[in-house]
């Protein structure tokens, strides 16, 4: 017979009681502080001991740390002290110890700890984890001599096992949602959303944005200048809303005759207008359920704004040509580079309509506020057009220094030509050339303060050292672009200390 075998001769049916019942209340929990917090009560009923604590050990720093005391009377948990010795030994042995009086245990007769806090009788036992020694949940008596008895050791040597394997699948439970967590943020961070490259604070924060708008239904009124891709942006917030599996629809606005966008958004009725041979639905119903991205929101019409602001308040629009009230769950997300509220006041943008769309907005950030992530942009660009180019460390730096007027859209163009342009796929400085066209067209050229308030002098400053930024500081090309001579922009140039 093997004498290893422990005994349970002293267990009652009140103790199996006990553990089932306890097996049970753990098996619901699903937090660590709660399975302790429920443990050390029951088991101070259960001993009648005086005190319980779960003291934690440390593996890393080699100390033992108290993470939750109990006590029967009104002490508080900051007057309890422990005796370390008990719990070396039990990291020793890795067994449940009982001590039915500290004064007679050889063990603890020169235990100066337990003779100061007048510690009587001392029941404990470790919860072992993972074959470590992950704490240890301890008990004693201490004024009123409470004698623990054997049966209690065994019924908390069999009932430890239980609560360690408990306590490592909480464990190894918080420990997936803690990594679950710290993935979501990290995809939160450095984005989930494929479309929009970007590492640096403005495209964070932007991402960030994204990811709480898209949990919700709300209308999204999305600003910045040409190229920086807020359409993307509107795609993002789709793909990562519960519309995700519905249709998404973009419509551009501007430029387009009122009729002819009438019947795009809400559709038309047979013999609305010549031409119109059958029924047609709008966007509106082909984007039920899903969302509706307008873009050049500030284009829209001012007679089509009236029958816009009705859909975004109560989901209703009749077709072009008949009475019909259609409804139709879409979501709303509008984009624009102008200033909606100077359209206001110009009485070309209605005030309400402003509101609905703009619950919230997001302002997407210009590459040239964003040039750290001009590396992440190129590397990104010629993997999806020409995945065998490279471009040489002056010929990125050459990209770095350039102010980007035209965006993220510009660097593309740029970098498709100078892939055609580029020898023994690798990209040169000389291959990449900045489109004067391009950067006369992009928006914002002249920001709108100057616009109103500049003085001539100001506005003739601002463009030279624009140009000159555009040429990297090439005073032959800045001065050939603005048709002034070398030697006028040079004397310029000195004056603005450029």
């Amino acid at each position: 017979m093997n004498n290893n075998i422990e005994k349970y001769d002293k267990l009652t049916e009140n103790h199996l009681k006990t553990i089932y019942r306890l097996t049970r209340q753990m098996s619901a929990m699903s937090d660590e502080e709660n399975v302790l917090d429920t443990l050390l009560n029951q088991l101070i009923e259960e001993t009648g001991a005086e005190v319980g604590a779960f003291i934690f050990y440390d593996r890393k720093n080699d100390r033992f740390i108290p993470r939750s005391i109990i006590t029967r009377d009104d002490q508080h948990a900051e007057d309890i002290h422990f005796s370390k010795t008990v719990f070396q030994q039990i990291l020793k042995t890795r067994k449940a110890i009982l001590s039915f009086d500290t004064q007679t245990d050889s063990a603890y007769q020169n235990a100066q700890s337990v003779i100061i806090n007048q510690i009587h009788s001392i029941l404990a036992f470790p919860l072992i984890i993972k074959n470590q020694v992950y704490g240890i949940l301890y008990f004693d008596s201490r004024k009123n001599r409470q004698n623990f008895n054997e049966a209690s050791r065994q019924f908390l040597s069999l009932f430890s096992a239980i609560a360690s394997l408990a306590m490592e699948q909480i464990l190894t439970k918080q420990k997936f949602e803690n990594e679950n967590i710290i993935l979501r943020n990290r995809l939160e961070k450095t984005s989930n959303i494929p479309a929009l490259v970007g590492e640096s604070p403005p495209m964070q924060r932007l991402f960030t944005i994204i990811n709480k708008v898209a949990r919700t239904d709300v209308a999204v009124l999305i600003t910045g200048e040409n190229g920086t891709g807020k359409e993307l942006v509107a795609r993002a917030i789709h793909d990562l809303s519960d519309r995700h599996d519905k249709p998404f629809i973009a419509q551009y606005i501007g430029n387009i005759p009122t009729t002819i966008l009438e019947s795009e958004l809400f559709g038309y009725k047979k013999g609305a207008f010549t031409g119109a041979t059958s029924d047609r639905i709008g966007l509106f119903e082909a984007a039920d359920g899903g969302t509706l991205f307008l873009d050049e929101i500030g284009d829209l019409p001012y007679e089509l704004q009236s029958k816009m602001l009705r859909v975004l308040q109560n989901k209703e629009f009749k077709r072009l040509g008949e009475n019909i009230i259609r409804h139709a769950d879409v979501r709303i997300l509008a984009a624009t580079n102008q200033d909606l509220t100077r359209l206001i006041k110009e009485g070309k943008f209605r005030e309400d309509l402003y509101y609905r769309l703009n619950v919230v907005h997001i302002v997407v950030p210009p590459l040239r506020d964003r040039k750290s992530d001009i590396p992440l942009l190129v590397k990104h660009f010629l993997e999806k057009d020409n995945p065998h180019m490279q471009i040489s460390g002056a010929a990125l730096k050459k990209l770095m220094e350039y102010n980007w007027p035209g965006n993220v859209r510009q660097l593309e163009n740029i970098l498709k030509r100078a892939s055609i342009m580029a020898a023994n796929q690798i990209i040169e400085p000389e291959d990449i050339q900045f489109d004067d066209l391009e950067i006369e067209s992009s928006n914002n050229l002249l920001p709108e303060k100057l616009e109103t308030e500049a003085t001539l002098e100001e506005i003739k400053n601002y463009i030279i050292k624009r140009r000159l930024e555009q040429f990297n500081g090439n005073k032959t090309r800045a001065a050939k672009s603005l048709n002034i001579s070398l030697r006028a922009l040079q004397l310029k140039a000195k004056e603005l200390g450029l």
